[in-house]
Parts: C-alpha cells; structure tokens; sequence
C-alpha cells in the first residue's frame, strides 16, 4: 500500500507541475514550426544574387587617358554583397572612385575600396557618385565594347561589357 500511496503523490506532483511545463514547449514546438515553414518558403535570409548590367565607358576626350566607366548593380538577394573590385584587360589603373561634397560647395573624387551592395536593391554608377575610372590601353572609340570583371564578396565575379559612349548620354 506504501508504495501505492507514493505513486499517487508522485502522480499527483507531475499533474500539477504538467501545465507549466507544456505551455513552455507547445511555444517551442509552434516556434520551430513557424520558422521551418519561413525556411520552406524560401524568406529566410538566402544569398545575394548580383546581376550587372548596363555598361558604359565614357569616351575619353581633350587629350586625356582616363576615363570612367558605369553599371548597374542589382542584388535580388535577401542578404547584403559588397563590391571589392573591378578589372578590365583592356585597361589600366582600374578602381573605384566616389564623388564627395567638401566644405565649400566643391566636390573631388575619392578612391575606395569598396562598395556595399544592400539586399533587395540597385546600385546605379553615375558621374556624380560611385563610379569606376580607368585608364584603357588603347584608344576607344564610340561604340566599342570593354570587358569588365567586377568582383563581390559573396557573389564572385561577374563578367559584364561595357559600350563606349559620349559623356553626358
């Protein structure tokens, strides 16, 4: 009878402590659904998918060597990238420049060392911000195609062309 009367107790013990326990774990269990469900679904943080495109070089004019080139960087991805560099084996000196304001209303150019590409955004190349100058090894002319490796943190190298056009257009 003794150890019948203890079962009871014990019994009696785990049914009071029973409802304290389970609202922790049902709330764990409807977690851990909750979130496989997002996985499936394919919303929880994927990689950067980067595409390039839109690719000019303005013609280099008034004697000079240098010029710049523009993209348009897309990340369709749920996670960040970051643009590390550029290259072209038709060029020289190729490197990525940012316009900034000075005090005194003057802007100039800074070199960088990259450039960071946000989740579900565009990033657009233009003269008055992030750009690429360069110095080709041969004289452009309109028209002609560069070939550009521009290389990110997650996505790689992505090899894009890029047509010499008139500044301004």
């Amino acid at each position: 009878m003794h150890e019948e009367g203890g079962g009871t107790a014990l019994h009696a013990r785990v049914r009071a402590a029973l409802p304290g326990v389970l609202a922790p774990v049902l709330a764990c269990a409807l977690a851990l659904c909750g979130l496989s469900a997002w996985v499936a679904a394919g919303a929880a943080g994927g990689p950067a998918r980067i595409a390039v495109a839109d690719g000019r070089v303005f013609l280099a004019y008034g004697g000079k060597a240098e010029t710049a080139a523009f993209f348009r960087i897309t990340n369709s991805g749920e996670s960040g990238d970051e643009l590390l560099s550029v290259s072209s084996p038709d060029a020289d000196d190729v490197m990525l420049s940012r316009t900034v304001e000075r005090a005194g209303n003057v802007e100039s150019m800074r070199m960088v060392q990259s450039a960071a590409v946000p989740a579900r955004s565009v990033v657009r190349m233009t003269p008055e911000g992030l750009d690429v100058m360069l110095r080709p090894t041969r004289p452009l002319r309109l028209g002609d195609e560069v070939p550009f490796v521009l290389r990110f943190r997650h996505a790689g190298a992505v090899a894009v062309r890029a047509e010499v056009v008139r500044p301004g257009s």
